[in-house]
């Protein structure tokens, strides 16, 4: 085989490879970016949906569809045209806005919107928080209560020994 014929099955090789490598990226972008705007809401029936509050920790994050799980459910951003423009506000734990790629698994969140009634959320502000408190529960039985729990407890043993 001749040096030439191999320096351009090379050159072949590599400017197929170059034409697929570079032919990809903008298709898979396009297909991102029509995701992200399907789940984006542009329209939506309030009268339908019920107010929904929730403090809980980002379980799962789809940036490629633009949504986030919290307590399980799904979080869509709004972005709701006509009339008075309604946009879903994503905040730091100052109140300070920021981007909604700066969110993470893991993090603790407020989300305060809507539950439609496919299941989803469509949310008016979604908010960093500190890691909620969990409130200790301390039993305390009542006077009342520990005096019965005795008097109970020398009837099982008093009638338990009168038989020997």
């Amino acid at each position: 085989m001749d040096f030439g014929n191999i320096r351009g099955c090379v050159a072949g090789i590599v400017l197929a490879l170059a034409a697929v490598g570079l032919g990809l990226p903008p298709v898979d972008a396009a297909e991102t970016e029509s995701r992200a705007q399907a789940t984006r809401l542009t329209a939506i029936d309030f009268k339908e949906c019920e107010p929904y509050q929730v403090r809980a920790q980002i379980m799962d994050l789809y940036p490629e569809n633009g949504t986030i799980v919290v307590a399980e459910r799904e979080i869509r951003a709004l972005d709701v045209v006509g009339g008075k423009p309604i946009k879903t506000e994503f905040l730091t734990m100052d109140g300070k806005p920021e981007s909604p790629s700066a969110f993470k698994v893991g993090q603790y969140v407020w989300v305060k919107g809507v539950l439609h009634p496919d299941g989803f959320v469509a949310a008016f502000v979604v908010q960093k928080i500190v890691k909620p408190q969990e409130e200790k529960f301390i039993y305390k039985p009542s006077v009342e209560s520990q005096a019965k729990a005795r008097k109970n407890g020398r009837r099982l043993v008093g009638p338990a020994a009168g038989r020997n």
